[in-house]
């Protein structure tokens, strides 16, 4: 017993310098974010010594059309993106994984580390090269599409334009973890399976179907959280590229919250925002648990 306590002693001790950067670094933040929701923030009196508001801020975000308009539509853009770019990047991660499998391992090691890298490099810096190519007079893309004989596009000057340069930007940064988690896993896959359903007359868009797909689920939940999580938090391409143009019309939920704070500082409407995104994200990973959960084990 006594080796066991010391045990657990020494663990403590070399956990505890991350448990105090955590607890002072995201508890404490968190819990001021929760309490700022519910108050109207003065900077000469503090989170605990300003005024109590309940649902005040939750209220003029939903209804006050000041706050409104912003908000929803920042939502919407946010869910846009998620809509598109979660599937988009799933079915690359699969297919490109698919592909490189087959492959001897060194070849495997290079592709899988091609595909990481833009996961490595500063999210800033791959967007201002992704502004500089979508720029609409001389961007890379438009003078492309003048070639081939097309007006161009006016990418920051339409809703849906500038929403679709951050989801086209988004695109070659995220895949390369999933390629990496899905060759991990088709590596798992006990051969036996595949060769019993090739003596059965499976042909390989079979095996994919019915046995490959369905023991990658676990896989494929883990990634689908993960990048619903990733695209409701989405910033920097905004931050950098579109700024909320044209208009204010192409913000996403985090930006909103940004601006809120920093930028008109309404902290109370910007913790409540939060919050708000909190729920949602909160509910799309119960939904996703409940619903790709499988029972295939190996």
């Amino acid at each position: 017993m006594r080796l066991e306590t010391r045990r657990k002693w020494w663990g403590l001790a070399f956990a505890a310098p991350n448990l105090v950067l955590f607890f002072f670094f995201v508890v404490i933040p968190v819990v001021g974010a929760v309490l700022l929701a519910f108050k109207d923030y003065q900077v000469g009196h503090g989170i605990l010594g300003s005024p109590w508001v309940g649902l005040e801020n939750f209220t003029t975000l939903l209804f006050d059309p000041v706050f409104r308009e912003d908000f929803w539509v920042a939502l919407a853009n946010t869910a846009v993106i998620t809509v598109v770019l979660v599937p988009v990047n799933i079915a690359i991660a699969l297919v490109v994984a698919g592909m490189i499998f087959p492959l001897p391992q060194r070849v495997q090691n290079f592709f899988k580390a091609a595909f990481y890298l833009p996961g490595i490099i500063s999210a800033v810096i791959i967007a201002i090269v992704w502004q500089w190519m979508f720029t609409e007079h001389n961007g890379l893309i438009n003078v492309v599409l003048r070639w081939f004989g097309h007006p161009g596009v006016a990418w920051f000057s339409e809703r849906w334009a500038a929403v679709g340069t951050i989801i086209l930007s988004s695109i070659p940064y995220a895949p390369g973890a999933g390629i990496i988690l899905y060759v991990a896993a088709l590596g798992r896959i006990p051969p036996e399976l595949l060769e019993s359903a090739e003596i059965d007359g499976a042909n390989r868009w079979q095996k994919w179907r019915t046995v490959i797909l369905p023991l990658l689920k676990p896989t494929t939940l883990y990634l689908v959280v993960i990048s619903t999580i990733e695209s409701f938090k989405i910033f920097t391409p905004v931050y950098v590229m579109t700024r909320g143009r044209p208009a204010n019309q192409s913000t996403s939920l985090v930006f909103e919250i940004y601006q809120n704070a920093f930028d008109n500082s309404e902290f109370g409407l910007a913790s409540a925002e939060a919050m708000i995104l909190f729920v949602i994200v909160m509910v799309f990973a119960v939904l996703q648990f409940r619903f790709l959960r499988g029972e295939e084990e190996y």
